[in-house]
């Protein structure tokens, strides 16, 4: 059997592969031709920094209640009878006032101590295992000109231990601070270019690209151990001066030079 065949079609097939092939050398041509064009084309990086300062809005303190005993379920015990005597003076309307979602519990923990002081020593003797038992909770809350009144109650209640206090800002006020600090960001980013351009005798062009750092860290102002905290239980009230948050925002701008 003979079977025919087409040269029109043969020649119809044979064109197809060959047309897209000549599209995507010129296509990448032009890519490649626009890549040197760019990496040609004379830049000046420049960093512009800006900062707003501010008071906060918002404080958060981490509370411990830490308890040692022989019997680590007397540990147990005792540590829990504490954290609830906190809890309750700090929720409780007369007194703390802070609703459930302004406390939570953040770590829980029993551990043996190793190196035993003068009071324990006295108390329980020397050849004797004794386990520590730490409960820490935290509080978040608006009520800024009341931290050193919810110290001072913790601390009578039975928190033995400040691990940490920072004031920081609100995400609707951290965002619109940083909005002013990256406009003072870009304007200082533009001077800078354009003064060095015209010491250069050149001109300052388009914007060619921009980086934005995204990083933001909100600074601790107070951090104490228990100790302090035992001195201040018997003072009228605890100081806190939160002092000013400051937002900082950074951008990397390349203009081209013309």
């Amino acid at each position: 059997m003979r079977i025919a065949s087409n040269p029109d079609t043969m020649h119809s097939h044979t064109l197809v592969p060959c047309l897209v092939l000549i599209i995507l050398i010129t296509v990448m041509a032009s890519v490649s031709a626009e890549e040197r064009k760019t990496s040609d084309t004379p830049l000046i990086h420049v960093t512009g920094s800006g900062t707003i300062k501010a008071a906060p809005d918002r404080v958060q303190i981490e509370f411990t209640v830490v308890t040692k005993n022989p019997d680590v379920k007397a540990a147990q015990k005792e540590n829990a009878r504490k954290m609830d005597t906190v809890m309750s003076a700090l929720r409780d309307p007369s007194k703390g006032n802070l609703t459930g979602r302004e406390i939570g519990t953040t770590s829980y923990s029993i551990s043996e101590v190793y190196f035993l002081d003068d009071a324990l020593k006295a108390k329980y003797g020397e050849d004797v295992t004794i386990y520590q038992v730490s409960n820490t909770i935290s509080i978040e809350t608006e009520k800024i000109e009341r931290v050193g009144d919810i110290i001072d109650l913790a601390v009578a209640a039975g928190a033995n231990s400040v691990s940490s206090l920072q004031f920081t800002l609100s995400q609707e006020k951290t965002a619109e601070l940083r909005r002013e600090a990256l406009t003072i960001a870009v304007k200082k980013a533009q001077t800078d270019a354009g003064t060095v351009m015209a010491a250069m005798g050149k001109t300052l062009g388009d914007v060619h690209e921009v980086i934005v750092d995204e990083s933001y860290q909100p600074p601790v102002y107070y951090n104490q151990d228990s100790r302090y905290l035992q001195m201040s239980a018997g003072a009228s009230k605890t100081p806190i001066e939160p002092g000013a948050v400051e937002v900082t925002a950074r951008i990397t701008t390349g203009y081209v030079i013309l």
